[in-house]
């Protein structure tokens, strides 16, 4: 299989890891030369996976690259990682069952992601909901089993744990809808925004005012202690 991936960005992507996951298969692919900026590049990842049910699958791919930036308190440089997918048709080629919406989420340490699942034909339909991370977040359970009602749209959360992500940075999360009922598989797709609190401390909004500030103490203990030293000033008084 040959996966395109296009860089929109203004820098080079380079070098370039490329990891699919399909059907419980994972393959990993590089470029070592990377993708230029506008530019894009292609990756091979062949896959051999048996398939349960024809229909519609989803490919996941993991997109990492070094960035520029101070390394992490292990030392590691820094490294973007995202995510994309692709909708496979293996066999059959269903639409969707269910439809998908997810609520942006501001991220601190845990946090919920709430979406929203109905039907997308009118029929009453039993999907696997599951979140797919980058690298520096993960969930803390492999999905959930969600019966959605024929009309109208059932609330799931997923939950969210920052592992390593950088305060004020974001993310987009994959969130996939397996069907787990009728004969062909449906599946959607839909990326949820993450956004990583920035610091809640106080301290790194006035670190320059602090720093100043003590400067000037310093400078003014200095002052002192010169003055100090060299004792009061002798005036003399003018002989007639």
């Amino acid at each position: 299989m040959l996966v395109v991936v296009a860089n929109r960005g203004d820098r080079p992507a380079a070098p370039l890891e490329v990891t699919g996951e399909l059907l419980g298969e994972r393959r990993l692919a590089r470029l070592a030369e990377g993708v230029p900026p506008k530019g894009s590049g292609a990756v091979r990842l062949d896959f051999s996976p048996e398939v349960p049910r024809p229909g519609v699958h989803a490919l996941t791919l993991l997109l990492e690259h070094p960035v520029e930036g101070p390394a992490d308190a292990a030392g590691n440089p820094p490294v973007s990682s995202e995510r994309a997918w692709l909708l496979l048709a293996l066999g059959a080629n269903p639409t969707p069952s269910v439809r998908l919406a997810a609520e942006p989420l501001r991220l601190d340490v845990r946090g919920d992601l709430a979406v929203r699942v109905e039907s997308a034909d009118g029929d009453p339909h039993r999907v696997r909901l599951r979140a797919v991370t980058p690298r520096f977040l993960r969930t803390e359970r492999d999905g959930a089993e969600v019966s959605v009602p024929a009309t109208g749209a059932v609330a799931a959360r997923l939950p969210l744990v920052r592992a390593g992500a950088t305060r004020g940075t974001r993310y987009a999360v994959l969130l996939v809808a397996e069907s787990l009922d009728g004969a062909l598989a449906r599946t959607a797709v839909v990326a949820a925004r993450v956004e990583v609190e920035a610091d809640p401390s106080i301290l790194p909004r006035v670190r320059l005012l602090v720093l100043a500030f003590g400067i000037v103490l310093l400078a003014v203990a200095f002052a002192f202690e010169v003055r100090r030293r060299r004792g009061p000033v002798q005036q003399g008084t003018p002989r007639t």
